[in-house]
């Protein structure tokens, strides 16, 4: 509890000195300013290195002390014999955070001295402290700062419990089910946040950084997918060890290849090793990461193969077509996907130290080979409801699959014809070449609209044995709250797949020059300049435009793209230009407009994207999110009074 309590005081302090402008301190004056609003002046606390790692240590302590309080009210016999292997787990874990700090990441260290002397001989010390900060990068000023990296770190934070309990099963020698069934939940609410911390991040990306797009394969965004594609396969691979008793090898590497790829991803943003827009500058922490990683390794092999005979005990798998088959073909796929993406984003540091060839690996290479991996696993979804446990016949397989395709295939067509439809031209012109994106797209779409209809199906065909009705179907739902909140996740996840596909095959990008009072036409809309202003606001100088869409002469929106230019100030000392993009939401498109600049000769150059079906990417998201919740909520049979 120790830990807890200093830990959260030390980064209740950090935030103390944010709100009281205790500039003196170097990484309060490198992310904060006097007029940052309060918000942002709280993200401070995770918007650097220094502090991100303190707000890591902080909740592993608060952390560490939960788990602590729910030992002591478990009665379990597992419970004492996994309890004291638990708290040295975290106690390394928290050991190794504070031990950053301490030594080479202390956000409460002073100005540095070189810095000081230059703010002193500009005159910009006031008794001794500086009288402002160099404020937050202007890109950072976003709601989406305030929920995307908390929400990421805290998922991966909360992979140390199910790590903690794994190791000490391990340590132990007692594999059972019970540290599978105690970390179900908290393993849930991990996976949760991490997803929730991905979309986001996907979703800052699309509203702030005006390419149009969410998702470019950078190394950071790569790092926030690895342990989500491991976490998922380990959800779904201890449904099968409390079953029936099997895939133990499976359970125990996954959730320690889970933690060890949290602690990746943040000693790629740390080290330098990779480049991107995202990471931190280079330094001594990504070596101490590092060492941590290859000691995280190290004995989670050793002990994982100390224990390959208990491990190896229970059942094994009798048929191809079983939903345990599926599942564990599902595990290898997810795998797959991670080592891709992890060779690929290594590559070219991996090509410029051993072969001395300097190489870019761009986003087609990576959808080249990912996507194959992704529609497999999407196929593997959408056989999951039909198989049995156990053994599945061919016959009842084609049942159970028959009437979701027969419904999947005409609504696949129908899903590709309003994903196209919405980007074609007003005089019937093909922007993106139909055919050439025409059996992907229907896969995908069939593939998707397949997982919602076999989930569909298996429901009513569960309900209607249970004797059918509204009241006995909710009954079951409750009852079941974990496998019913998996099948929203699923449905979720169909959606977003259905909108991902359809938003990047059949997007439309154009750049048009538009003057005022003269409309140019784009696609089936018309867009025409109302007016623009310029002039200082707060701390940039805006140039903001006045623009109206229109379709068949009716208003759409008003749309108002803007540029932001930051100049130097006697903190900040580099200018700064951001962009604020202009997006009109609608059903079957986003119609997002990027401002470039003032065109010579009057009038302005504008970048328009056509993103079609992009909000099925939100709404599956977000029905993956409620899924998740209904299935991490304690409201199973035990909280009924049922066995089982």
């Amino acid at each position: 509890m120790a830990g807890a309590f200093t830990g959260a005081g030390a980064a209740a302090a950090l935030v103390a000195a944010f709100f009281q402008g205790a500039y003196q301190v170097q990484y309060v004056f490198s992310y904060s300013e006097r007029k940052l609003a309060a918000p942002f002046k709280l993200a401070g606390l995770w918007a650097g290195l220094d502090g991100s790692i303190l707000f890591w240590a902080a909740i592993l302590g608060l952390l560490a002390g939960g788990v602590a309080w729910g030992f002591r009210r478990d009665p379990a016999v597992e419970a004492r014999r996994l309890e004291p292997w638990v708290h040295l787990v975290f106690a390394g874990v928290q050991a190794f955070f504070l031990a950053v700090i301490v030594l080479v990441a202390n956000p409460f260290d002073p100005l540095e001295p070189g810095l000081r002397q230059d703010l002193g001989a500009a005159g910009l010390l006031l008794r001794g402290a500086p009288a402002d900060g160099s404020g937050l990068n202007p890109l950072l000023e976003n709601y989406w700062m305030l929920i995307h990296p908390p929400s990421l770190y805290l998922g991966f934070i909360l992979y140390t419990v199910p790590f903690a309990f794994g190791l000490a099963a391990l340590a132990s020698g007692d594999l059972g089910g019970w540290w599978i069934r105690k970390t179900r939940r908290w393993t849930l609410v991990a996976w949760l946040l991490n997803t929730n911390g991905v979309v986001l991040g996907g979703l800052w990306a699309y509203e702030v950084l005006g390419w149009g797009g969410y998702w470019a394969w950078d190394p950071v965004e790569n790092s926030s997918l690895l342990p989500w594609l491991t976490g998922t396969a380990f959800l779904h691979s201890v449904m099968i060890q409390e079953r029936r008793d099997m895939l133990k090898v499976w359970n125990a590497a996954l959730v320690c290849l889970t933690f060890f790829l949290s602690l990746f991803g943040t000693y790629l943003t740390r080290s330098g090793i990779v480049s991107s827009v995202h990471a931190f500058a280079s330094g001594p922490v990504g070596d101490c990461f590092l060492g941590f990683l290859l000691l995280v390794l190290g004995v989670s092999l050793f002990l994982v193969f100390y224990r390959l005979p208990l491990l190896g005990a229970g059942d094994r798998i009798d048929s191809l077509l079983s939903r345990e088959a599926i599942f564990l073909l599902n595990n290898l796929v997810l795998l797959a996907i991670a080592g891709a993406v992890v060779v690929l984003t290594l590559w070219p540091k991996i090509s410029a130290e051993l072969l001395r060839q300097s190489v870019s690996v761009q986003v087609p290479v990576y959808n080249l080979v990912c996507t194959p991996f992704f529609v497999l696993l999407l196929a593997l979804t959408a056989l999951g409801p039909g198989m049995a446990w156990i053994r599945t016949s061919p016959s009842r397989l084609r049942k159970n699959l028959l009437g979701p395709a027969a419904v999947a295939l005409p609504l696949a067509g129908l899903t590709q014809w309003v994903a196209y439809g919405a980007i074609r031209g007003g005089d019937g012109e093909d922007p993106v070449g139909w055919a050439q994106h025409l059996y992907p797209g229907l896969a995908v779409n069939f593939l998707g609209w397949l997982i919602i209809g076999s989930l569909a199906w298996e429901v009513a065909r569960t309900a209607a044995a249970r004797g059918g009705g509204l009241d006995g179907l909710l009954r079951l739902v409750v009852l079941n709250s974990r496998r019913y909140g998996g099948y929203v996740v699923h449905v979720g996840l169909a959606l977003l797949a259905i909108g991902v596909v359809n938003s990047s095959l059949y997007r439309v990008v154009e750049e048009v020059r538009v003057r005022e009072a003269e409309p140019v036409r784009v696609g089936p809309y018309d867009l025409e300049v109302k007016g623009s202003e310029e002039g200082p606001v707060s701390a940039y100088h805006s140039t903001r435009v006045r623009v109206e869409l229109r379709r068949a002469g009716q208003l759409v929106a008003l749309l108002e793209p803007e540029k932001r230019l930051y100049p130097p100030t006697g903190y900040r000392v580099q200018e700064q230009t951001t962009t604020e993009v202009s997006i009109a939401r609608r059903a079957g498109e986003d119609f997002y407009v990027y401002f470039d600049r003032p065109a010579e000769g009057g009038g302005f150059i504008f970048t328009v994207f056509r993103n079609p079906l992009i909000n099925l990417v939100w709404l599956g998201w977000l029905t993956m999110i409620a899924g998740g919740i209904f299935a991490a909520l304690p409201m199973g049979r035990s909280r009924v009074g049922l066995a089982g």
